[in-house]
Formats: structure tokens, sequence, C-alpha cells
């Protein structure tokens, strides 16, 4: 492989507001599963650290260390207390989508809502002293995903024509977390965007009416992009399915500033770039399943197809559509991040 950049978060951040030609292609991945981390490693030498147990500050220096020798210039965390006790989180178990822990009034009281104030924000505190403006971190918050966890999505749809009232309160209590949450983070300048996560599609359309969409969620996603740009933070969106009904509403109202998720069978990258290139940047797209069985020389292949594309003008970085899942081949991946670095318009 080529030789990996040298983190630039300042001019990051011109490409991603569309201030400047990319000089360069810049990164972005959702996250890398461990696995795969682990292979990088070993295969590039991205980190001598032995693994510890999670939470410490020789993991977190770990975690950093990949990034960078990636080439990368930011990378997610998760901070212990800033999610809801529900299956499904993060992807340990398969989420419940029949019902939830609240099904009734009784329940939004007897259930054990977490606590702004006991986020425990060491991580960020490390990063601060570590990172030095050289890269930065995104952090999750999300609230249909979180409503739906609570309420399971069966529950919720029934619950949205016989009990509104429930539904309004539960959002209006995951809403209020996440806001506290976004303004702590905005407190450290080695947070360098909010990454809002809420996936409202699937294949062929959203999971809820738009307008319901509108009424419930958008209004809490508003508020969170305030604050993330009143305190000088980039806002990511994450969403995946097909909310081409929603983007109007995400650009102009919301205010996101780039938008994650993005899949062949969906909307392709390349056809998000002509419809909404020009009003906001685009983060990832290539295609998850493709990556997965392609050959190298294919992958290399679509990223300068892509590249071709989606690069000029600003507003782009390349990266998979989701996530490095733990069934991506490593080679694959690797292909991926050369034919990248090699890139030249």
């Amino acid at each position: 492989m080529l030789p990996a950049p040298k983190p630039d978060l300042s001019t990051l951040r011109r490409v991603l507001m569309r201030e400047i030609e990319p000089p360069r292609v810049f990164h972005f991945e959702h996250g890398i599963a461990p696995n795969v981390q682990e292979a990088l490693r070993a295969r590039h030498q991205l980190s001598n650290t032995p693994t510890t147990d999670e939470h410490t500050p020789a993991q977190w220096d770990r975690e950093a260390a990949i990034y960078r020798g990636l080439g990368f210039e930011t990378f997610r965390v998760w901070l212990p207390g800033a999610e809801y006790a529900v299956g499904g989180s993060r992807g340990i178990t398969w989420g419940e989508e029949h019902t939830g822990p609240i099904q009734s009034f009784e329940n939004i009281d007897t259930y054990d809502w977490p606590d702004p104030a006991q986020i425990d924000t060491a991580q960020l505190e490390h990063y601060q002293r570590t990172l030095a403006g050289e890269m930065g971190v995104f952090h999750v918050v999300k609230l249909w995903e979180v409503v739906r966890e609570l309420m399971g999505f069966e529950g919720f749809c029934f619950n949205s024509i016989e009990a509104p009232d429930l539904c309004e309160q539960v959002t209006r209590r995951v809403g209020e977390f996440h806001v506290a949450l976004t303004r702590m983070l905005c407190e450290f300048d080695c947070v360098f965007a909010i990454y809002a996560v809420d996936d409202f599609g699937y294949k062929t359309s959203t999971m809820l009416d738009p307008d319901q969409i509108r009424q419930m969620f958008l209004p809490w996603h508003r508020r969170i992009a305030q604050i993330a740009h009143d305190a000088g933070k980039l806002l990511f969106f994450h969403s995946c399915g097909k909310v081409d009904a929603l983007m109007d509403d995400l650009i102009d109202v919301v205010g996101i500033d780039a938008k994650h998720s993005f899949e062949d069978t969906i909307v392709p990258v390349t056809e998000a770039k002509q419809q909404w290139g020009d009003r906001v940047s685009l983060l990832g797209g290539i295609d998850v399943d493709f990556v997965a069985r392609a050959e190298p020389s294919q992958i290399r292949q679509r990223v300068q197809q892509t590249l071709d594309v989606c690069q000029p003008g600003a507003g782009y970085c390349v990266g998979m559509g989701n996530w490095v899942t733990d069934y991506i081949p490593v080679a694959n991946y690797e292909a991926l991040l050369d034919a990248a670095r090699a890139f030249h318009s």
C-alpha cells in the first residue's frame, strides 16, 4: 500500500464546508470492526501497544493510533453512560421490534432513565490532551433509534394511534437527554463533529410517514445541530435506507453539514452527489456488499469511478457505505484505502 497521508483536520473542515477544492482524498468511516482493526494493526504495524481493558488510556491511545496510522482525521468514540440500556444497542444483540420496556405511562416512571450528569468523560479529557488538534472525534446522538428500542417498532406504531401522548413523552425524554449530551460534548475541543444517527429508512421508503418524522424527531435534530454549530462543531447525519423525502428537511431545516450511509440498491453515492452534492457534504458510499464480495481490482476501479464523480467540488470523504464490518476481507479494505491514496483526478 502507498503511505498514509498525515492527518490534516483544519483542511478537512474546509473541504466539508465546501470552502476549497480538496488537495487530496480525505477518508471517513462510521467504524471499523475489531477483527479488521487487529488485522490492520498487525499487517501495517500501526500500534505495538498490547490489548488492554476497555476504557483505559492505553486502549484509547491504541484506538487513536490505528486511525492516525491509516491517515484519518476523525474517528468515533462511545462514552460510558451515554447510551440507553436496551437490547440491540451498539449491535450487541438483535433489537426487539415488537415491544420494549416502555409500553405505558407507568413504565415511564419505573424505567431507569440515564442521567447526563453521570456520563464518563475521561476519554474526551484524555484526547483533549493527546490529539492536540491533529485529529478529532465524533460521538453519536440519536432519537428515533432509542425511542424505537424503548417501545419496539410495532409498539411505537400502535401507540402513535392509540396513545400519541405516550410517544411524545418518551421522545421528549430521549430528546432532552441527547440535547444535554450534545452540550457536554461541545465543551471539548477534541470533538470535531456531533454524529446524529437515526435510521429513518429501509430499502424503498422511510419507516414512518415523513410528516411524522418532521413533527416528532427533526425538531430535536435541529436543536442538536444548532448547539453544535454555535460551538463551532460540524453536524454529521447518518441514516440507512431511502430517506430522499427527508433530504430537503435535513439540509435546509435541520442544517446538517454531511450525510452518511449509502447503498447501491437504494441511492448510490454518485447519484447522491448529483442530487445534493452542491448543498451538503457526503461521507463514504463504497457499498458494503460490493466490498465484501468483489475482487481487489474491482474495488480499486469502483473507488476511482466514485472519486471521479464525488471528489470535484469538495464536500466528499471516501469510505464504506456503512461501516467496515467483521466479514469484510482485510485485503479488500486495503484495496479501497490504497485506491483512494493513489487517486489523481
